[in-house]
This record gives C-alpha cells, sequence and structure tokens, in this order.
C-alpha cells in the first residue's frame, strides 16, 4: 500500500512591485525583522500549521540545513526519543518569539 503524501499548503499574496505572488509567512517574518530575507533562510512555522502567519508563530532559520536539524528534533521529541546534542538547539525554545539570529553574539 502507497501512503500519499500530503504537500503544505502556504497562502500567497501578489506583490505589486516584485510583480509575483509571494508567500504571506515569508513577508510577514521580513516586517517583523525589519529587512528583506537573506536567500537562503527558511522560516519554519512552530506550532507546525502553514497557514498560521502570525508572528509568535514564526521562527527564522538560517539556512535549511539549521531547518532539518530542528525538524529532526522535534520529531524525535514528540516520539519520546532523546536526542545526542541538545545542547545544539539552544536558540529552540517553545513559547518564545524571535529568531535564531537573536541568541547570536
Amino acid at each position: 500500500m502507497l501512503k500519499r503524501r500530503l504537500l503544505k499548503q502556504y497562502a500567497t499574496v501578489w506583490d505589486p512591485i516584485m510583480r509575483r505572488s509571494i508567500r504571506i509567512h515569508r513577508k510577514q517574518a521580513a516586517e517583523v525583522l525589519g529587512r528583506p530575507l537573506l536567500p537562503g533562510e527558511v522560516v519554519h512555522h512552530l506550532d507546525g500549521n502553514s497557514l498560521n502567519n502570525k508572528p509568535d508563530n514564526l521562527l527564522v532559520m538560517p539556512s535549511q540545513r539549521h531547518h532539518a536539524s530542528l525538524e529532526q528534533y522535534l520529531r524525535r521529541a514528540r516520539s519520546g526519543q532523546p536526542t545526542l546534542f541538545p545542547d545544539l538547539l539552544e536558540a529552540y525554545r517553545p513559547g518564545t518569539q524571535g529568531t535564531l539570529f537573536q541568541f547570536i553574539l
């Protein structure tokens, strides 16, 4: 039996300046940061709902590699498996808002 993979849906809005549609969560994150997102930056939805674009639900990550590490950490935590290096993801704390960049000195 094949499992059907569900693709995430993202809300978009038309940007007349760039003359293309952009994803609302990226626009919202850029507004909160006060600058445009860099090309490699990824916006993560903390609650997993890709349609919940409230600023306190968004976390800007420096790269897809960091995002994948966070996703693996969260999957392991949900299944009760310990992670080998929990201190590597210290910047992610449930209930806090901001970006991973605010923890870099």
